[in-house]
């Protein structure tokens, strides 16, 4: 049912790219999604990771778009269709050597300042894995971004 989908959107259309990564309908829509929590050896979760994969040439596009919104994005403010919203500080970091190319965040959001997540987006090939970081401010290990990346790679 339409009803149950969550669709969510950003109230500046620079900020769409960001907020579709939360969105069940996103503007390009994937051949195929999964997602996993993220724990080390047993203890509490450690964040998420979402695989994404697009048609040929969509997940390059994506990966444009996300970029040139984190250069004009900085306020962020989005609502879902299911009713919550979302005021968030967003501030570009480097991004990692991980992927054929990848973009990183972090999001601070305004009714919890001393909290902040990071959001690291790599490309591999036509599949984008989406890393969300607990609000601990630590992003995952380099080597789990790596091993993805050649499954991935390995996958075709």
């Amino acid at each position: 049912m339409l009803e149950d989908v969550d669709v969510v959107t950003a109230a500046d259309p620079s900020c769409q790219p960001l907020a579709d990564l939360r969105s069940a309908k996103p503007k390009r829509t994937p051949t195929g999604t999964a997602w996993a929590a993220l724990q080390a050896g047993g203890g509490p979760a450690g964040g998420s990771v979402v695989l994404t994969s697009y048609a040929k040439g969509e997940a390059k596009a994506q990966m444009g778009e996300l970029k040139a919104a984190l250069t004009t994005c900085k306020d962020f403010s989005a609502s879902s269709r299911r009713g919550w919203s979302e005021r968030a500080t967003l501030v570009a970091l480097p991004s990692v050597e991980v992927g054929d190319e990848s973009v990183s965040f972090s999001t601070t959001g305004h009714e919890a300042p001393d909290k902040h997540q990071i959001m690291t987006i790599v490309r591999t090939g036509g599949c984008l894995a989406v890393y969300l970081t607990p609000s601990d401010g630590n992003q995952p290990p380099a080597s789990l971004m790596e091993r993805q990346h050649e499954k991935l790679e390995a996958a075709g």
